[in-house]
């Protein structure tokens, strides 16, 4: 698998880093993780085809994780002059936690059939899991808000787990066990603790706790930088820490 990370921020304006959105290429897919806003954009800047993304899992309903997807759809539908060419006969799917679809049908009420290109699927989904075709996927709750869900993807003999925004959570430990990336927010260093997010030590605490092989340390405030969080992080844990760059890309 190889994951492209497109924003590796939050809500507040930043230059060095865009809001929650991560690309995953498996043998024969191509998935998002949340489209916070600038997704599709960089997307291009990625050289990833958007016509080829077939999945959007959106681990919650907050607008920096799901600010893009009006964008993303409106290009999806409306191709005639995109130099990428028309989308194939695959579906594309896209899943949310609790009360996603009636998110998405005000969504609709408002964008109208802008936003809902051929072969559009919509799909509220239950913690649990399900063949994807080439890939597993597997949905937690996770503590941060009432649609919020972190999400395992294994293929191939290679795993990732995506927390999305929450605070400490067994099950989140649970889903990493032995993962070969787990991609986890650092909302803000320990003396900023607010309820729904990480902080440095609870993500020390969940990557050794969970045995994963390496940890890409993501949607990190300005403060969570100011203070070089990344760095004690490394310091702690066992896993190898990659600290999340947008466009960075990683092969799992």
């Amino acid at each position: 698998m190889k994951l492209t990370i497109l924003g590796s921020g939050t809500c507040v304006p930043y230059i060095h880093r865009g809001s929650s959105g991560y690309a995953l290429e498996t043998r024969d897919s191509k998935l998002l993780l949340d489209c916070g806003s600038g997704s599709t954009w960089k997307l291009a800047h990625a050289g990833i085809n958007y016509i080829e993304i077939d999945h959007i899992f959106f681990s919650h309903l907050h607008p920096d994780h799901t600010g893009d997807m009006i964008a993303f759809l409106f290009a999806t539908k409306y191709t005639y002059w995109s130099p990428y060419g028309e989308r194939g006969d695959n579906p594309l799917c896209l899943w949310g936690g609790r009360g996603f679809e009636e998110f998405f049908s005000n969504l609709k009420r408002a964008y109208k059939e802008w936003i809902v290109p051929d072969g559009l699927e919509v799909t509220e989904i239950e913690p649990g899991s399900f063949d994807a075709g080439d890939f597993m996927i597997t949905a937690v709750k996770t503590p941060h808000i009432d649609s919020s869900l972190a999400y395992r993807i294994d293929s191939e003999g290679k795993s990732i787990a995506y927390s999305g925004d929450t605070d400490y959570s067994k099950a989140l430990i649970e889903l990493s066990y032995n993962v070969d990336l787990l991609i986890i927010e650092c909302a803000l260093p320990d003396k900023h603790k607010r309820k729904g997010h990480l902080t440095l030590s609870e993500v020390v605490k969940i990557t050794n706790a969970s045995g994963a092989e390496r940890i890409v340390v993501t949607h990190l405030y300005p403060v969570s930088d100011e203070e070089r969080v990344v760095e004690t992080i490394r310091a702690e844990v066992d896993a190898q820490v990659i600290e999340a760059e947008d466009l960075l890309q990683i092969e799992v």
